[in-house]
């Protein structure tokens, strides 16, 4: 983890990142009161006297139940996996390069991540897309402005790809595989 100085906070930080920082805090608080329980003795031979910071404890509290009963709360889901989806969420979809050599290709097989295309997504979809981690089409849709407009994510099928990439990440299966289609228009 980097240290950051006042005032470089980056400006997207994802639920999943804003999870493992409560989380760290929280367990370094407990093993503070751990530590200051066993070096006093026993509990019992003093009351306890009250957290000056229990509200702020009280809302990291809360937020973490919060954020562990989300998407991103799963057991599959790992921080450490975060930036392999980021890069691909990211990628300009035309920069893929058509030549390679035949050892790019054999890594290109054993590596299905670097298969997949960009889809081009901007920094407020793909932070949206890592929050919420979607399982089903109508999900995609909601969380990218204009998907139908976007020629690498236009047709269906590419949607389904990059579903499956989503879920893959996410270690949640995906709903429905997009057959559910009632056929009607509301316009």
């Amino acid at each position: 983890m980097e240290v950051l100085k006042s005032g470089d906070a980056p400006s997207l930080v994802s639920n999943l990142e804003v999870m493992q920082l409560l989380q760290e805090r929280m367990d370094a608080r407990q093993s503070q009161e751990q530590d200051a329980v066993n070096a006093k003795g026993t509990a019992a031979e003093e009351p306890i006297k009250k957290n000056t910071f229990q509200n702020r404890d009280w809302i990291e509290q809360t937020v973490l139940n919060h954020l562990e009963s989300s998407p991103v709360g799963g057991p599959d889901v790992k921080l450490e996996d975060m930036p392999k989806l980021v890069e691909q969420l990211r990628r300009d979809p035309g920069a893929a390069s058509m030549t390679t050599s035949v050892k790019d290709e054999m890594d290109l097989q054993n590596d299905d991540e670097e298969q997949s295309p960009g889809y081009g997504l901007t920094n407020a979809e793909t932070l949206q897309m890592l929050n919420h981690l979607p399982t089903s089409l109508v999900e995609v849709h909601l969380l990218i402005e204009d998907i139908e407009k976007r020629e690498h994510l236009d047709e269906e099928e590419k949607q389904l790809q990059f579903l499956r990439l989503v879920s893959k990440f996410s270690g949640v299966e995906m709903e429905g595989g997009g057959d559910d289609d009632d056929g009607g228009e509301d316009e």
